[in-house]
Order: C-alpha cells, then sequence, then structure tokens
C-alpha cells in the first residue's frame, strides 16, 4: 500500500507543479504552450488565447466619480475576441465631448460589477460625455472595438447622452495583445 503511494505521489508531483506555474504573469497554463493558453488557467480549457493582464494603471488613474447626479455610465474593458475575458486595471476616463477636459475617471475590475460590466460612472449629471480608455503604459495592447467613434488618447471612444435617472450601458472596449 505505501508503495501505490509513494507511486501515485511522485506522479502526480510534476503534474501539480506544472499546473500551477505562472509564466509571464499569466495564470494559463493547459498544458499546451503560451499560444493554446486560456485566460482562467484551467487544465480542462479549450484552446483559445490567453489573456494577459496589464500592469497596474497609472497612480494618476484614481477612483474620481462626478457629483450631483442621479444618471450611470458602465461598460467593460475586454479581450477583444474569445472567450471576451474582462481586463482588469485599465483606466477609464469620463470626458467633456466638445472640451475634452477630463471630468472623472475610474479602473476597470477583473470581477463583473452587474453580471457584465467591469467599470462604472456614478452619480454623473444629465449631460453628455465621451468615454475613453487609456492603454496601460509599457503595453502593445491595440484596440479591436469601438470601430466608430470619437477619437481618444489610444483609439476610439463613445458618446454617450444621459438624462436624470438614466443608466448607459453596452460601453465596451474590445483589446488585442
Amino acid at each position: 500500500m505505501r508503495a501505490l503511494i509513494v507511486l501515485l505521489a511522485l506522479v502526480a508531483t510534476p503534474f501539480l507543479a506544472g499546473v500551477s506555474q505562472n509564466q509571464n504573469g499569466m495564470n494559463c497554463d493547459n498544458g499546451q504552450g503560451d499560444e493554446h493558453r486560456s485566460d482562467s488557467g484551467q487544465v480542462h480549457a479549450h484552446q483559445g488565447l490567453c489573456a494577459p493582464q496589464p500592469p497596474p494603471p497609472p497612480p494618476s488613474c484614481t477612483e474620481s466619480q462626478l457629483t450631483g447626479g442621479s444618471a450611470t455610465i458602465r461598460g467593460r474593458v475586454e479581450l477583444g475576441q474569445s472567450p471576451f475575458t474582462l481586463l482588469e486595471g485599465w483606466c477609464v476616463e469620463l470626458r467633456d465631448p466638445v472640451s475634452d477636459v477630463l471630468l472623472a475617471t475610474t479602473v476597470s475590475t477583473i470581477a463583473a460589477l452587474d453580471g457584465m460590466n467591469n467599470f462604472l460612472f456614478t452619480t454623473v449629471p444629465a449631460g453628455t460625455y465621451k468615454i475613453c480608455e487609456v492603454k496601460p503604459a509599457g503595453t502593445t495592447w491595440t484596440q479591436a472595438y469601438p470601430t466608430i467613434g470619437p477619437p481618444c488618447a489610444f483609439g476610439l471612444g463613445f458618446t454617450t447622452p444621459v438624462t436624470a435617472g438614466s443608466d448607459a450601458s453596452f460601453n465596451w472596449f474590445g483589446n488585442l495583445p
């Protein structure tokens, strides 16, 4: 019996060590190399792209919400192709669409805030806003969508009108590493 336990431990140890390793800042090992890793790191994952996470947002990107309103603006920053994984740590800006003045910022989260979106602006006064994402410094990400919209420092954004109490959603940014 002891010999069976020792044999099982010898066989399982390399497998467990290989699955738990984190290569290049990714947790995506499905045993098939970098080009076939999944975003969730599950061994049984499909042979899709691994979703590398960018470095933390720059210190200048902190939560700074507007005040005095009752509208919300929400959306997601995600990998721009299947499996459309949420990307954490991207700075999202709320700007005046005419003057381009920065009004508020938020940082995308890895977990969906409401089952779908991973960034949120609250207490937004009625008006029209431009929403832009900021490419993390030192990365080579490219924007896949939106494909139309107002220009931002990194790609294109969204122009979103809101009224008191409204919720502007479906502001989705897709990016490719």
